[in-house]
């Protein structure tokens, strides 16, 4: 048994489920809860970075492979500068170590969502990591968010519905929850391919795939933006990894006949997410529709899933969109916290007066929309590739043809910035510690330029994960 990725998992969420009560006690500031939320997380970042790959853990529920050490990894250290932006901007509301707490315990189910290696250690770690996120989208108090959290209630309890009832099929044809399990003695059935469609639904509701979207927009517009990177960064990532591990490791058998699905959902989803996202005139809205179509852009690689490189596109775009989506909503909570910008018109002249935060921005907004060099880039070349070598060159085309559309609003906000004069005449909040926050999302920043030139972590990791499950 390999404990140390556990541990880490562990350690993190005792850090958050404690950090309230180290509050109550001691009374910490903003700058102490911070501090002590870091140690956990560089300890935990430590232990996953240390893991042994090839391990079980507690007989099969997880396993740590090269795929559970990568995205750990890095969905670590996305939510550690989710955190310290989080601390900045809300340090003086009372609760604000309350919602860190559930940032780091909904970060500890992640982490065993992308290791689980059977349906029951799955559906534990999806909940670990979407209960905590309940109570984070109603961290604003008011109705607009109110309304996000009943939504993001309903939808996410009629998703695990959904999941249980496909696994409960699964389960009665084999009489097993593990995923090799499964692989041994599943047959094509028309029983199996009702279970994989629940299972699937289930999964399309977290990553919101047309035609389970619908409630994505509503809620990362009404929350926290804080609480929205946290939602369609570092969940949407850990979700399309444990999607991933139930398609080539438990259900390979359904991949003649779910192709061909998967491939009109991937281009009704990217379509989609882009044409909404360019009729938006609120840019948190904008961000919200273009993870729809981001969602679109991975599925092409799960239609692809007759050949190996689409685990390598997978892999690639869960690494590349953990960091461009989650820093991208980090940024737009910045504008919003020093400026109040939310519309477009707030954000003309917002790059001449924040002209660092204004860079960094741009950085994020050309990695989503995969231009060289950034990770957004290489992370579509391999989704793509994989859609031509598995003989679906017209998905391919769609997708070319919606990333290049999408450009489109991704330049209309950068032209806002830079090319117009601006419209807010002074700041909402002044902090002389502004510059500070800088320093994470610069950090996300540098992992996608670096990740953009530099493959072979990804690569080789991809290349393990195929070897292993025996592709």
């Amino acid at each position: 048994m390999n404990v140390n990725y556990l541990a880490a998992t562990m350690i993190l969420a005792l850090t958050g489920a404690f950090l309230p009560v180290i509050n109550r006690i001691f009374r910490i500031s903003g700058i102490q809860g911070a501090l002590i939320s870091s140690v956990g997380y560089v300890i935990s970042l430590f232990l996953v970075f240390i893991s042994n790959k090839g391990r079980t853990i507690l007989d099969n529920f997880f396993t740590t492979d090269s795929v559970s050490i990568l995205i750990g990894s890095l969905i670590l250290v996305s939510s550690w500068m989710v955190m310290l932006v989080v601390y900045w901007i809300t340090e003086k509301d009372k609760f604000v170590n309350e919602l860190i707490s559930a940032l780091m315990i909904s970060t500890a189910g992640a982490l065993l969502l992308v290791s689980a290696d059977n349906f029951v250690s799955l559906i534990v770690s999806m909940e670990l990591m979407t209960m905590p996120t309940y109570l984070m989208v109603l961290f604003v108090f008011n109705d607009k968010s109110f309304e996000a959290g009943v939504k993001y209630f309903f939808n996410g309890a009629l998703a695990v519905g959904f999941m249980l009832f496909g696994i409960s099929l699964l389960y009665g044809l084999t009489g097993s929850f593990e995923f090799s399990s499964l692989v041994r003695n599943l047959f094509s059935d028309p029983l199996v391919a009702l279970a994989a469609v629940f299972i699937f639904a289930g999964f399309g509701f977290k990553i919101t795939a047309f035609p389970f979207h619908f409630w994505g927009p509503d809620v990362y517009d009404g929350t926290c933006p804080g609480v929205a990177a946290l939602l369609t960064g570092i969940s949407k990532s850990a979700a399309f990894i444990g999607l991933m591990r139930v398609i080539y490791e438990a259900l390979p058998v359904i991949s003649n006949n779910f192709s061909l699905i998967l491939a009109i959902i991937a281009a009704i989803t990217m379509t989609v997410g882009n044409l909404l996202a360019l009729a938006q005139k609120r840019v948190s809205r904008i961000l919200a529709y273009s993870s729809v179509a981001h969602a679109g852009y991975t599925l092409v690689a799960f239609a692809a899933l007759s050949v190996p490189m689409s685990i390598t596109g997978i892999l690639y775009h869960s690494v590349a969109y953990v960091f461009m989506k989650t820093a991208a909503f980090l940024c737009f909570a910045v504008f919003l916290f020093i400026w109040g910008a939310k519309t477009m018109d707030d954000y003309k002249g917002l790059g001449k007066r924040e002209p660092l935060f204004g860079a960094l921005f741009l950085i994020f907004l050309f990695s989503l929309a995969g231009v060289p060099p950034m990770a957004g880039f290489i992370s579509k070349v391999f989704v793509f590739t994989a859609a031509v070598k598995s003989g679906m060159l017209w998905l391919a085309l769609i997708g070319l043809l919606n990333s290049a559309f999408s450009v489109a609003y991704y330049i209309w906000i950068a032209k806002q910035m830079y090319l117009e004069e601006p419209t807010i005449e002074k700041p909402r909040n002044v902090s002389p510690n502004k510059n500070l926050i800088l320093i994470p999302l610069a950090v996300m920043a540098v992992f996608l330029i670096v990740l953009g030139i530099w493959i072979n972590p990804v690569v080789n990791a991809s290349s393990l994960y195929i070897t292993r499950i025996g592709f």
